[in-house]
């Protein structure tokens, strides 16, 4: 008999986007903010509720309890706030701005194969992690040390045994990061030409 899991998404935005000089999660494509498009992306997927870690007081949001200490200050904040309601977070990073629905369906069908937690091994994100006390001492472990090589998400991985799998290359595109204005640039060029051939 299958066991259905109640699932969160996380939209990781609490960093100081200091590489990109502005705040990226305010930065628009097609109207929208990087923000709003992420949301409403785990909001098409099938998940039972849908969360910002940051301080974004317009959504549902998760304050980091270790501020500024990377990705990993947002993935411990969450697992802690929703460690009692859900028992496995979706997390996507809010400046992914190309990727789709079907990654993100595609990686909750893999999860239903590997409940050990699963990743896009070329880009790390998106990537779902199952949450138990094991997991949860781990992240309250690492955030909490000085050496930031412990912080690392493929540490993370390695140690759960978390499952990568690799994404068809006509779609690599879609994992594209915004970190800088030359990497924005990229992604509104890929964004624009994705228009046109659809038109």
């Amino acid at each position: 008999m299958k066991i259905s899991r109640k699932i969160a998404g996380v939209v990781l935005a609490g960093g100081l986007s200091s590489r990109m000089g502005k705040d990226k999660t305010q930065l628009l494509l097609a109207d929208k903010t990087l923000l709003a498009r992420s949301v409403n992306l785990l909001e098409q997927t099938s998940l039972d509720a849908v969360f910002v870690s940051g301080e974004h007081a317009n959504y549902p949001h998760i304050v980091d309890i270790y501020p500024q200490l990377g990705p990993l200050s947002g993935i411990h904040a969450s697992v802690e706030f929703l460690f009692s309601d859900f028992d496995a977070i979706f997390f996507i990073p809010v400046d992914m701005p190309l990727l789709s629905v079907a990654a993100c369906t595609d990686l909750l069908a893999k999860f239903s194969q590997y409940p050990q937690g699963v990743f896009y091994q070329d880009s790390t994100f998106p990537f779902i992690l199952p949450m138990d006390r094991a997991v949860q001492a781990y992240l309250a472990e690492i955030i909490s040390v000085e050496r930031k090589q412990a912080r690392s998400m493929y540490r993370l991985f390695t140690t759960f045994n978390m499952q990568g799998i690799s994404c068809l290359p006509t779609q690599s595109f879609r994992f594209q990061n915004s970190n800088t204005p030359e990497e924005w640039d990229n992604c509104l060029d890929t964004y624009h030409s994705l228009q046109k051939h659809k038109d």
